[in-house]
């Protein structure tokens, strides 16, 4: 078994050292493979590495300085003796490479990624390979890709081995007859197979000649006579001065050239081609010429067309996809940098697109996503750039030279076209957008920019979707805000410092409590305890707000019976729900299952909500969870009455049993008559429509009393109580019909 791995190792190595490719000059097309690697798959490093008896010698490299290194700290030499693809996630974490001096060292390799490429013939010559010093760069994904820049890189040492055999044969022209003879026989056989043609060309009767491919390929008669000028007609008028140019340097310099170019072939059928020519000197006799060849790469170069536009473009909306964004944006950024010439970026996210996938399917909201990028082909304006950013997000770069003005413009244009109804086999599909965009900048680098944007996009989705909105420094206020509240909510869940604070609400005439509202309190590291409203920019966050609200829940079921038994005539738990929650479709279901584990009728529940929920941009999704919630028993109350809009329409076309005016008009009361009218006129338009009404805020006597007086029979505030946690609500029942005048100020 070793003799005969011994036997292939040495066939191996003679092949490869047969190719002539081992210590020769950079090439192009080998350079431009790893070059567009590592912008492809975002890598530092990206190699071609011929994998020698003692070395791996690199033909083509993009990140590195050296040119080979000994085989033993080779990665490459892993990928050939397996003869398998390699992928290394952390260098580190592998017991072969943990102590690599190219992992200890520099270029401190932790991410590799290789793909073995072989000979014409099958033998392992080598690895087109990946690198960098971020760990877990590489999934199978990239695994899967790099299959087809291995192939391309097999198909070029292919050609350079024909090119070198035909360039061998095109030598030896001159030798002796019987040599010729079976040399052209030689020549002629690779011509047909490779698709190549010989040329040569008299400088000094400019009378050209192919070989018998070579006029195959051009459409020529093998015997017609070819002048130099109807040659270079059959280049397209944008490559024929190229070609021209070519020729005269060869002829001048005494030298060598190589193009690629479309013709138009005798027949009028167009073609890719590659030309080679080399200036050849020869005896007293004869006039010098030009000698080469013409390959027929119409097909290979069709293929690397459609494996660059796959590898730039998304497949489902045919617009430039997140890669290519992000090298066309670096790109006018350079020239922003050189010329001064201003541009924006735009984010464009989608706003009620979720609930078309929820509820009709992904196939659906796939073929809104491509109506949606017509539009935005459409509506954008001239020298515009479109790509797809991810999921339902778009990301646009201004023509140079727009003004602040044209860029809002061009951002409301663009909503406007996407917020036409998209029609689906006879369904009409509400979809609009919102957006946010940023100014290029001096110093700004790509992620800068598309961070701004992206800031000015989150803002104004929070604050006024389907608009346009521009990115201003006072962003950056409001953002480190929200980032440190949501950091300390989330330190609280992780570390269980947040908790459930009850507030009683209770019967004004008699002072009974008859339900508690659980409220979100959290414990900072420090011990000061925070509200919900002062951490409110955390829970904002979709994400965030309902993993607070999946533990606020988990600790009423938990903690329900103590706080029904803590006073006599309590009879329900109040819960916030927050807009998350009620756009969930498995909310009301998760709520009634947790419920029932713990034994807990709805009906002991009410479920507190504000109006601004319900102004979403899909009601009917909210009013289902609200009726699946009323219909199992759940009482459910309308949070911070009169401070919304359009109550009564929200009266008349949701399940709402109760009505709590919002404190700020109930503290107002006993001083400002136009707050006592108001809240007048609450209590009256509730009670009319069969509504229970709770006063929030209630903080002295007087207002308690002047409540009573207006008919509202149930409040809740700080004369009653503050949050509790369960084990300090107090469990003496007061019988005193006036309570002892109150006033606390908040925690």
């Amino acid at each position: 078994m070793k003799s005969h791995h011994a036997h292939t190792e040495a066939e191996r190595v003679a092949t490869l050292r047969s190719l002539s490719l081992l210590d020769t000059n950079p090439q192009k097309s080998f350079d431009r493979i790893t070059q567009f690697c590592a912008h492809l798959f975002g890598c530092s490093i990206s190699l071609i590495s011929l994998v020698d008896a003692n070395r791996q010698w690199f033909l083509a490299k993009t990140g590195v300085e050296i040119c080979e290194t000994s085989r033993d700290v080779a990665f490459c030499s892993q990928v050939i003796d397996l003869g398998l693809p390699l992928l290394i996630s952390d260098a580190l974490e592998d017991d072969r490479f943990s102590s690599n001096p190219l992992v200890v060292g520099d270029p401190y390799i932790r991410s590799y990624l290789g793909h073995p490429v072989t000979s014409p013939d099958g033998h392992l010559l080598g690895t087109l390979c990946l690198a960098d010093s971020r760990p877990g760069l590489f999934d199978e994904l990239h695994l899967e890709r790099i299959r087809y820049f291995a192939k391309s890189v097999e198909d070029l040492i292919e050609s350079h081995t024909q090119r070198i055999e035909a360039a061998y044969l095109a030598a030896h022209l001159a030798e002796r007859s019987d040599r010729i003879e079976r040399a052209n026989r030689l020549f002629a056989q690779a011509e047909k197979t490779a698709r190549i043609g010989s040329w040569e060309l008299d400088l000094e009767s400019s009378k050209l000649t192919y070989s018998e491919e070579g006029c195959a390929m051009l459409g020529f008669n093998k015997d017609a006579r070819i002048e130099l000028n109807g040659a270079l007609g059959m280049y397209l008028p944008d490559d024929r001065p190229r070609v021209e140019e070519a020729l005269r340097k060869i002829v001048e310099q005494k030298g060598r050239s190589e193009l690629e170019a479309e013709i138009s072939t005798a027949s009028g059928e167009p073609k890719r081609v590659k030309v080679v020519g080399e200036y050849l000197t020869c005896g007293e006799d004869s006039s010098p010429k030009v000698v080469g060849i013409i390959q027929d790469i119409t097909e290979s170069y069709h293929a690397r067309l459609a494996l660059q536009r796959a590898a730039d473009y998304d497949a489902l909306t045919n617009l430039l996809n997140r890669q290519a964004f992000d090298r066309s944006l670096s790109d006018r950024i350079k020239d922003f940098r050189r010329t001064g010439r201003d541009f924006f970026v735009l984010l464009l996210d989608l706003d009620g697109f979720k609930d078309i996938n929820d509820t009709y399917g992904h196939l659906v909201g796939d073929l809104v996503l491509r109506e949606v990028s017509s539009r935005l082909g459409e509506a954008a304006p001239p020298g515009a750039l479109i790509a797809r950013w991810g999921g339902d997000e778009f990301a646009v770069i201004t023509p140079f030279g727009t003004t602040n003005r044209e860029a809002i413009a061009i951002g409301d244009n663009l909503i406007s076209a996407i917020s036409s109804d998209v029609e689906i086999a006879g369904q009409k599909l509400s979809v609009s957008a919102t957006c946010g965009f940023a100014r290029s900048g001096e110093a700004l680098v790509a992620r800068e920019l598309l961070r701004r944007a992206d800031l000015a996009l989150y803002h104004g989705k929070a604050r006024e979707p389907a608009r346009t909105h521009e990115y201003h420094l006072d962003l950056e206020r409001d953002n480190r805000i929200r980032q440190e509240a949501i950091s300390l909510v989330r330190s609280a869940l992780v570390e269980k410092r947040l908790f459930a604070g009850y507030q009683p609400i209770v019967q004004l005439g008699t002072n009974q409590t008859v339900g508690f509202e659980a409220l979100m309190r959290l414990t900072t590291r420090s011990g000061e305890t925070l509200t919900a409203t002062q951490v409110l920019p955390a829970l904002l966050d979709p994400l965030i707000s309902r993993e607070v609200s999946n533990r606020m829940i988990d600790y009423v079921c938990t903690e329900f019976p103590s706080v029904l038994a803590s006073q006599e005539g309590v009879q329900f738990v109040s819960l916030n729900a927050t807009e998350a929650d009620l756009l969930s479709r498995d909310y009301a279901d998760d709520l009634l299952a947790k419920l029932a584990l713990r034994k807990i009728a709805p009906s002991n529940v009410t479920l507190e909500i504000t109006e601004t929920m319900l102004l979403v941009n899909d009601p009917s999704s909210v009013q289902k969870v609200l009726l699946k919630l009323r219909a199992a028993g759940m009482q459910i109350a309308l949070d911070d009455f009169g401070t919304g809009f359009s109550s009564l329409s929200h009266l008349r076309d949701f399940p709402i049993d109760k009505v709590k005016i919002d404190g700020s008009f109930v503290q107002k009361i006993c001083i400002e008559h136009r707050s006592r009218l108001i809240v007048q006129a609450l209590i009256a338009m509730a009670k009319n429509l069969g509504k229970e009404v709770v006063a929030e805020g209630v903080e002295t006597e007087e207002q308690r009393e002047l409540l009573l007086q207006m008919g509202c029979f149930y409040g809740q505030g700080f004369l009653f109580g503050k949050a509790e946690a369960p084990s300090g609500i107090p469990t003496e029942q007061a019988d005193e019909r006036v309570p002892k005048k109150i006033v606390r100020k908040a925690a």
